[in-house]
């Protein structure tokens, strides 16, 4: 009997947000998930530890707390790790940071003393990116209408006499302008007529309400009114020994940036990246890319599930992960409504917000929000996949 796992593979992790993917285990115990990196990038890197449940209890992971968790290198320097959230741990920023040529692996010890590692991954070169570009695509919905999006390729290239295994990954981040301050509460039960609205800015907002005025004061700078979130990437993009001519790769297609409102508000940055990976490392993600494709057919066999390169040193209890070490090269582009051949007339409307901050009691959405423009919350819980931290490449 199978059952589905949701890891968060930090390998694909960016400025604090998560890409997700599902990968099938047969085991029907718990299983503790170690998920990781160190790259050449500058930190922090990020450690993510949950626990799976038995099938006959609830699917979502725990988050799990260590004693401790430390990055090591070959040479025997080691950091350990801050708890940054429940069961996630990171470095510090100015901490450990990947070179090439150098060997690193994790070790967590739990509050109950068993240990864990990982098998130690060497970096090496991630060659060079050099280029970005695009087709723009219409797509013909089953519903009659259409849909847009821009397919990104790369071209690069990797070192003469290596491996060049490589993972390619697409970022596309966005940003975002929302107003914390002016988020209400309505009344739970309809009236005729309904009562006002109470004014109850967001803590992060810097804002507070005065009653007496009946006004807004701002007391300190907002924290949560502009956010840079990330398009969701799905699927993992590895070399094959057949696409490297030479050590070049040519128009490699790397994903697709959709054409909707936010994305296009302002501008989307693209930015592709080329990580270098361990034979065992690209076995890992070629093994999920697979499940990934063989999802989607009905006449695709059963792969097999990743191999895990964290194991217990003092005990039997199962482990699952893979902690990944590697070095990035990487190129940015800016896409806007000016490269949209059509023109900006084609971007939809801005959607709804989700549907956990539509108020209850009857209250329509257009009742709670006049101006679909404005977003009356934190920029940070409106859209999961974000972050106020601007990313250095932004211009």
């Amino acid at each position: 009997m199978k059952r589905s796992l949701y890891i968060f593979c930090l390998l694909l992790l960016h400025d604090s947000c998560v890409d997700v993917f599902e990968y099938d285990l047969s085991d029907t115990a718990a299983t503790l998930v170690v998920d990781g990196r160190i790259t050449t990038e500058p930190g922090p890197y990020t450690i993510k530890i949950t626990r799976t449940q038995n099938l006959n209890e609830l699917s979502t992971p725990l988050n799990v707390s260590a004693q401790s968790v430390s990055i090591i290198d070959n040479l025997g320097f080691s950091e350990t790790l801050t708890e940054v959230n429940n069961g996630m741990y990171q470095t510090n920023p100015a901490g450990i940071r990947g070179e090439v040529g150098k060997s690193y692996k994790v070790k967590i010890e739990l509050r109950d003393g068993t240990i864990f590692e990982s098998t130690p991954e060497m970096i090496s070169s991630a060659g060079i990116v050099d280029s970005i570009y695009y087709s723009f695509e219409t797509i013909n919905t089953e519903q009659g209408t259409k849909k847009y999006q821009f397919r990104i390729f790369m071209d690069s290239r990797g070192e003469a006499q290596t491996d060049n295994y490589f993972l390619w990954r697409l970022i596309g981040t966005y940003r975002v302008i929302t107003s914390p301050e002016l988020h209400i509460i309505l009344g739970a039960k309809p009236e005729e007529p309904p009562p006002p609205p109470k004014k109850d800015p967001r803590p992060c907002s810097g804002h507070i309400y005065d009653l007496r005025f009946d006004q807004l004061i701002a007391v300190r700078p907002c924290e949560c009114c502009e956010c840079w979130a990330d398009l969701v990437n799905n699927k993992p993009y590895i070399s094959e020994t057949n696409t490297g001519a030479n050590n070049q790769y040519k128009k490699i297609d790397v994903g697709t940036i959709p054409v909707e409102f936010w994305p296009f508000y302002d501008k989307t940055m693209v930015k592709v990246e080329q990580l270098s990976l361990t034979k065992a490392a690209y076995q890992f993600w070629k093994t999920v890319r697979d499940q990934k494709d063989g999802a989607s057919s009905l006449f695709q066999p059963s792969v097999g599930k990743p191999v895990s390169n964290v194991f217990s040193t003092n005990s039997t209890t199962p482990v699952y992960g893979y902690f990944q070490a590697s070095g990035v090269s990487k190129k940015v582009i800016f896409l806007s409504a000016n490269n949209i051949p059509l023109g900006a007339k084609i971007i939809p409307e801005p959607p709804s917000l989700p549907p956990r901050y539509i108020p209850t009691g009857g209250v329509s959405y257009e009742e709670f929000i006049t101006d679909p423009f404005i977003i009356r919350e934190s920029c940070l819980g409106a859209f999961p996949l974000s972050t106020t931290k601007k990313p250095i490449e932004w211009q």
